[in-house]
């Protein structure tokens, strides 16, 4: 994209907690490169397109700063941040290390009944919708609410709230080229995939916890790992 300008086909908001939503939507806006790395962030263009005030505009700039999302501030404006290869690593980490004990709560509930992992149904259907439509947006964002689904499941508050914390994050580097299938049907494939494993696991009586960080990491970083061995392939 050319200029310091942000296109016109920004998502909208949610008029529910209006700031956060817009958070949501300028996170989802850098997720499918509608707002490029190192490209500044006009407020007047977002109250323009977003069709909200400053104020709510101001405070999920804030909000989105301080998570790293964003940088700058003050009389230079906010740019958007690199999300240099180290930043990844360590969203990722984090990603891994708090789904894992999200997973292993998630699991205990439905093996005593509290909901089912075919809450996730739902989540691939809207994965399937999305390919069918060649959406990478929705595609996206089912993707995320399929492990959301999960924090929910887990009813652990403390690492709910720490996931919630990089949610967005976590957003943005699905769209990564090394961690994106560009084939979207591919996706709710993957995550059936992942399901068939959940529901395997529920109908024993119990799973080591390294086993669910393995498998979890195996579902995360597939797409990567294809990718790094067909590279490794053509360069031989």
């Amino acid at each position: 994209m050319h200029g310091d300008t942000v296109r016109l086909d920004l998502p909208q908001p949610k008029r529910i907690s209006l700031s956060e939503s817009v958070a949501d939507s300028i996170a989802e806006a850098i997720a499918t490169r509608i707002i490029s790395p190192g490209e500044r962030i006009v407020e007047t263009t977002l109250v323009e397109k977003l069709g909200v005030s400053r104020v709510p505009i101001r405070e999920a700039l804030k909000v989105l700063h301080a998570q790293g999302i964003i940088s700058g501030g003050g009389h230079r404006g906010y740019r958007v941040a690199a999300f240099g290869a180290d930043v990844t690593q360590q969203i990722m980490e984090v990603r891994l290390s708090l789904e894992s004990f999200m997973l292993r709560d998630a699991i205990d509930n439905w093996r005593q009944g509290k909901g089912s992992p075919a809450d996730l149904e739902p989540c691939i259907e809207q994965m399937r919708a999305s390919a069918k439509a060649g959406s990478l947006r929705n595609s996206l964002i089912a993707d995320l609410e399929f492990h959301r689904v999960i924090r929910q499941a887990a009813e652990n508050p403390i690492v709910g709230t720490l996931w919630d914390t990089i949610a967005r994050h976590v957003l943005i580097v699905f769209n990564f080229e090394r961690f994106r299938d560009e084939d979207l049907d591919a996706i709710p494939k993957q995550h059936e995939e992942f399901l068939a494993w959940i529901k395997a696991e529920v109908a024993k009586p119990d799973t080591a916890f390294v086993q669910i960080q393995t498998a979890l990491e195996n579902h995360m970083l597939l797409i990567a790992r294809t990718k790094r061995q067909a590279a490794v392939s053509i360069s031989r």
